[in-house]
């Protein structure tokens, strides 16, 4: 029978500090009831707890169960074993994953009261852990954003140990506007809020340089010993890359663009070298985009600022490409409020239109998203469109003060899209300057990862990133459940922190499995629903850091960095000057890569402002 392995955490004092005081105010909670007991065997028993408490208090885990709870009927404990992999073998860990020992083993987790951890680090906790949680982090005051801007914190995601949860599960996310909106805030030389912070999208904002194949996903998974873990832990890449070319991807036949024109749209954005208004970087952008869309894509245009107004009907781009952009450029004109509600629900019912027809539609808006006029929250917004699959929502922001992050990131999340934020010509290139149709087409639909780890192996993981792209375990194969939409090229990475039973290296050569992961998504056209899977040996990592591949520490760097700047408590004090001393190896190792050299650049300018 397992036994669970409490991990070494010797540089996360801030975490350890929090879970130290949760831990001393449920002791003071259970002192006090044995105080008002009668019975001597009753104060005994509350020492016992408070020992055991403290014994098991370390931020490896979100669970702060009862002691009852703890102590699972032991038949249903040798179940449950067995199913997880209680063996270290691959044979054990694949027959996890089959749907009558998967259905058993998800529903002990979920139902037993004693468990209540989600899927990538306890997002959806039982009432009873939610009680003796550490208190929610509170980072330096100086970093909290400033009105107009709006940010939403997600929270970070704890370790998670493996003998209690050893599924993980999450929707891809290809968004890329975090890291675009934190280099926004490092150029005008400010440190980002630490809200705006995804870390996520700071790691696929990059390149994984994955290969791909012909019609088929791939999974990549491989694992390094980390500078900015502890000594022992290993961080483990997840990678997914979907294919250049897909026999039944998903090309819209039609475009409705949905452009802002309100007031705020006239200011001024960029930094004092490169200013610009926001809405000449649309036109801008609205220009690289229809230029790289097929000659025969109908592109509708919708404008709303108090109201919304019909700027042009959906027509062929192709032998309308000049007509368009003289009506955009005229038409088009920055003045009065923000009803982003109007413009959608126009924008919506010109798509209806073309998807009454047969034709599959993409909604794009261009906007601050700063709704001041009509619906202006999410949810009721999104309540006043209709939800249909030949009909997505893919949002692209533009300036910042004021600007709206939670409402173009959600809008996009909720309705099948993608995210994305420019701030400067450059960054319009960077989005639209290239393939148009591997932004706008879509290879995959409700994709999902999940990742089993080996209990006999790993400890204790972690899910850098994907607060709220969390799906509960036991819908993985629920397809119903809503997940990520992955274009045509695109790639997504994800990243784990691992704590290992055996953190000695010489004796990480054996065949034993780490981990097994598994992709689900929805192949667009045909609707036929396909699982990929991979596993990853502990003979596998690579032995150092420095051995790794340049896109596995590029992917780290990016990602330590966001932890910094979100203020993460996994951060220790001396992570900028390791992050300094990696982006520059990565520089020498990227030569001549803008993107790689830029990220260099933001992390000494955030190193200054700190």
């Amino acid at each position: 029978m397992l036994t669970t392995r409490t991990p070494k955490r010797t540089r996360r004092s801030a975490g350890k500090a929090a879970w130290r005081i949760a831990v001393a105010l449920a002791t003071l909670c259970l002192l006090a009831a044995a105080c008002t007991a009668t019975d001597d065997t009753d104060d005994t028993t509350a020492d016992e707890t408070e020992t055991e408490s403290t014994d098991r208090a370390t931020p490896v885990t979100a669970s702060s169960s009862s002691r009852a709870d703890e102590q699972m009927d032991e038949a249903d404990d040798d179940q449950e074993q067995s199913a997880l992999g209680g063996a270290a073998s691959e044979d054990v860990i694949e027959a996890a994953v089959a749907d009558e020992s998967y259905d058993m083993a998800e529903e002990e987790m979920s139902d037993d009261a004693s468990s209540g951890l989600s899927s990538s680090g306890g997002r959806a906790q039982s009432e009873s852990s939610q009680s003796a949680e550490p208190e929610p982090y509170e980072p330096n005051q100086r970093r909290r954003r400033a009105e107009p801007d709006n940010f939403v914190d997600y929270g970070i995601n704890p370790f998670v140990d493996t003998a209690d949860d050893p599924f993980s599960t999450f929707a891809l996310d290809v968004d890329t506007a975090s890291y675009t909106i934190g280099r926004n805030f490092l150029d005008g030389g400010q440190l980002p809020p630490f809200e705006a912070v995804r870390v996520e999208e700071f790691v696929n904002y990059f390149d994984g340089g994955y290969d791909d194949e012909i019609d088929e996903f791939t999974i990549s998974v491989d694992a390094a010993p980390s500078p900015f873990a502890d000594p022992g832990d290993l961080l483990l890449r997840v990678g997914v890359q979907a294919p250049h070319v897909v026999s039944d991807a998903l090309r819209p036949d039609s475009v409705i663009l949905v452009l802002d024109s309100s007031g705020s749209m006239n200011e001024e954005i960029g930094t004092s070298d490169d200013r610009t208004r926001r809405i000449e970087l649309v036109y801008d952008a609205v220009d690289l985009l229809l230029g790289g869309l097929e000659s025969d894509t109908r592109v509708g245009v919708v404008a709303y600022a108090n109201n919304a107004r019909t700027v042009a009907r959906p027509a062929a781009v192709g032998r309308n490409y000049d007509d368009l952009i003289r009506r955009i450029q005229r038409d088009v004109r920055p003045n009065g409020s923000t009803n982003v509600a109007a413009g959608l629900v126009n924008g919506y019912r010109m798509a209806e239109s073309e998807a009454a027809a047969g034709r599959n539609v993409l909604v794009l808006l261009f906007s601050d998203g700063v709704a001041n006029v009509g619906a202006t929250e999410t949810d009721r917004i999104l309540r006043q469109l209709v939800e249909r699959p030949d009909i997505s929502l893919s949002t692209i922001g533009v300036g910042l003060g004021p600007f709206n992050d939670e409402l173009m990131e959600q809008l996009a999340n909720r309705a099948d899209g993608s995210y994305h934020y420019i701030d400067d010509h450059d960054e319009a290139w960077h989005l639209l300057g290239g393939d148009v149709n591997s932004f706008i087409s879509v290879a995959a639909r409700d994709a999902k990862v999940q990742v089993i780890f080996n209990p006999d192996a790993v400890a204790a993981y972690r899910l850098l990133g994907f607060e709220n792209r969390d799906v509960a375990d036991r819908d993985f194969r629920n397809d119903a459940v809503d997940a990520g939409e992955v274009a045509i090229s695109g790639s997504a990475t994800a990243l784990y922190e691992l704590t290992l039973v055996n953190p000695d290296v010489a004796g990480r050569r054996s065949s034993d499995v780490l981990a097994k992961v598994t992709l689900r998504y929805q192949r667009p056209a045909s609707e036929a629903i396909t699982e990929v899977s991979t596993t990853i040996r502990e003979r596998d990592p690579y032995r150092s850091f420095g051995d790794a591949d340049r896109h596995f520490r590029l992917a780290a760097v990016a990602a330590e960095f966001a932890e910094v700047l979100r203020q993460s408590w996994f951060v220790e004090d001396t992570s900028m000057r390791t992050l300094r001393t990696q982006a520059e190896a990565l520089t020498r190792g990227f030569r001549g890569d803008a993107d790689v050299t830029e990220l260099a650049r933001l992390i000494t300018a955030a190193q200054r402002l700190q």
